[in-house]
């Protein structure tokens, strides 16, 4: 979802006058609420019309009907790694006369891309390191241009801003520096090995100096744990807070370094630099945009072949150059 704000931001600035509303998944609709580049956010939770805690298929039609009276022009859904048969029937119940979405990713039909008045074949064979942003965007390419900003961004309020520095203050003891570390990710071939996340902690703690705070989801524990237990220096772990907490959090950061995963997107969007450790997933399609971002990719595609000292030299060096600046 962070993926698309670029394609926000250029309808936008294309149509400034237009009301562009979003429709978001329950996962999607916290990190989108407030962004300034759309007018509305409406959430879509499945669970509303199927499921066991009182989901009923009877709820459906007045969901619809609430759309519908939106009187939507457009309706455009944007694919880069698969097509989604819900996202696209809700297009075309919407009740917009202009449906833009998939007929066709990497050569392969989308089945529901008969809902779409405008079909796009979206193929990017050929293409190697061609950014999920740009992607995005190829749903809609008039709106691109080679000075479009691709940042991605969660627009935080004022109030959520003064919390998350409060929050992070208090969590490091008012260090001067803090450096937040994130081992986990979903995938285990996508994890830096804890005990070097740990070593550099360690490190950087001693040299910089700076506090160390770790970030911990629902499926982090064990690489959490582990890196817990090979750490020497004080820590505090952030561990399983609503998304738009941990991302006021992060913003007061002075650096975050992560596994290619989803807390990666997080800190990007919030302006805070990150050095991120990619393994198998191609950096040129995922990675954070930016002068500010780093990644560093291990050898034949295996995230345990990233070298200690590359990682730790460049942590030094995004670190000096943010105090310049």
């Amino acid at each position: 979802m962070l993926c698309a704000v670029p394609l926000l931001r250029a309808l936008r600035l294309r149509y400034p006058d237009s009301r562009i509303s979003l429709l978001a998944s329950p996962v999607n609709y916290a990190p989108m609420l407030g962004n300034r580049y759309v007018d509305e956010v409406i959430n879509f939770d499945k669970r509303e019309f199927v499921g066991k805690e009182g989901g009923s298929l009877f709820h459906f039609p007045g969901y619809v009907r609430r759309l519908r009276k939106k009187k939507f022009d457009i309706a455009v859904v944007p694919s880069t790694v698969s097509t989604s048969f819900t996202s696209d029937l809700l297009a075309f119940l919407s009740g917009a006369p202009i449906r833009i979405g998939a007929g066709s990713i990497q050569g392969i039909p989308n089945p529901s891309g008969f809902f779409f008045t405008h079909p796009r074949d979206l193929d990017w064979r050929g293409k190697k390191g061609y950014h999920q942003v740009r992607r995005n965007m190829d749903i809609w390419p008039e709106c691109f241009s080679e000075q479009t900003d691709l940042s991605l961004e969660i627009t935080l309020l004022e109030d959520e801003l003064a919390r998350g520095k409060s929050f992070l203050e208090r969590l490091s003891h008012n260090a001067p520096r803090v450096i937040v570390y994130h081992p986990g990710a979903g995938k285990v071939p996508n994890r830096w090995p804890a005990d070097l996340f740990a070593r550099l902690a360690d490190e950087l703690s001693f040299s910089v100096p700076a506090f160390t705070v770790i970030t911990s989801g629902l499926m982090d524990d064990e690489p959490v744990r582990a890196m817990i237990g090979a750490l020497h220096t004080p820590f505090e772990v952030i561990k399983n807070q609503p998304i738009r907490e941990v991302a006021s959090a992060l913003r007061s950061a002075d650096l975050v370094v992560s596994n290619d995963t989803g807390i990666m997107h997080i800190a990007a969007a919030v302006g805070t630099p990150v050095l991120s450790l990619f393994g198998p997933t191609d950096p040129g399609e995922w990675a954070p945009t930016g002068e500010r971002h780093r990644y560093i990719r291990g050898e034949d595609g295996k995230i345990v072949k990233i070298p200690f000292d590359a990682v730790l030299r460049t942590a030094k060096e995004m670190l000096r150059r943010e105090h310049d600046r």
